[in-house]
């Protein structure tokens, strides 16, 4: 267990200071390479106290501008503390994939994408906003030269279990990927906010009023809309037994779409998203790769012991 006696004690003064009353002991809930969460049982229900990796600790500042500039359903941060790389939020409800398990409504997907989508759009016209709160900038025009420095980085890239063979393949893949993000780039869609793990374990519901909430929104970069789409549709393969191809995943599918259709025809979208899905792999690479660099990664290998070579896995899946 990790030495937590620093945030713990910010979080409690700052706690009773704004009036709460904790009726419980703090109760460990995550311990991660990226982030340690702890909840605090209070006379008016929890509170959760969030220490992201110091590289990655500008989520409170991104929640804080969607709700306020966006009105995106983000949890409500209560404080924050720049210098311990921390910040208090309240309770939004219960992970919508345990809520799934319980009582499946496919609607709810739908629901979830729609809202994310709906805060895609309305982002993409300030995302100088959160440029300016150090949110990565990915667009389209910046992956090839991100893709090249991450293929540049051979050494590494053997110790994360790539071949010396598949290391040439992905060189020599470069003008190939960098033609098909061109291609994608020519569908015209805005770039905006992109969450790399857009699933439903981030997503929170509040089981009466079935609200849903996003959280973990401290990675999120500037990309390709549809990058977040394609791993909720992944997700939802793995987890709730959506089948590709079935009236579920076209129904998810088709929901990812909805919003660009002032855009452009169905037809021309379907095509982008494809493009898009072809390209997922490389896109997450990058997310893997750039995840690594910003924890401890002793602490991160040993967290996946049980799953290794993850970045190899991304390069594998795109080389078929």
């Amino acid at each position: 267990m990790k030495n937590h006696t620093h945030i713990l004690e910010w979080a409690t003064h700052c706690l009773r200071s704004k009036g709460y009353l904790l009726v419980h002991a703090a109760e460990i809930m995550l311990e991660t390479p990226w982030s340690n969460v702890i909840r605090f049982s209070t006379s008016t229900g929890s509170v959760y106290l969030k220490q992201p990796a110091p590289s990655i600790a500008q989520e409170a500042n991104i929640m804080q501008l969607l709700a306020e500039q966006f009105h995106a359903s983000v949890p409500m941060v209560i404080a924050s503390n720049d210098e311990l790389h921390c910040f208090l939020m309240s309770d939004a409800g219960q992970s919508l994939r345990e809520y799934l398990k319980t009582a499946w409504q496919p609607d709810l997907l739908c629901q979830a994408i729609r809202q994310f989508t709906a805060m895609q759009r309305s982002v993409e016209s300030d995302i100088e906003s959160l440029l300016a709160l150090g949110v990565l900038d990915w667009r389209l025009d910046k992956l090839p030269q991100l893709y090249e420095q991450m293929i540049s980085q051979g050494e590494f890239l053997k110790t994360e279990g790539i071949t010396n063979k598949e290391l040439q393949t992905l060189r020599d893949l470069s003008p190939q990927i960098a033609e098909e993000i061109e291609s994608l780039s020519q569908y015209q869609l805005p770039e905006t906010i992109v969450q790399s793990d857009f699933h439903t374990n981030n997503i929170l519901i509040q089981s009466h009023t079935q609200k849903l909430t996003f959280i973990d929104l401290g990675e999120v970069v500037i990309t390709h809309p549809f990058f977040s789409l394609h791993t909720f549709l992944r997700q939802a393969i793995i987890h709730h037994g959506v089948k590709e191809g079935d009236q579920t995943y076209h129904q998810l599918q088709d929901t990812c779409l909805e919003h660009w259709l002032d855009l452009t025809a169905n037809k021309s979208l379907l095509e982008g998203f494809m493009l898009a899905k072809k390209l997922w792999p490389i896109y997450s690479a990058l997310v893997y790769y750039r995840i690594i660099h910003c924890v401890d990664q002793q602490f991160f290998k040993s967290f996946y012991a049980n799953r290794p070579n993850r970045l190899a896995g991304f390069f594998r899946e795109y080389m078929g």
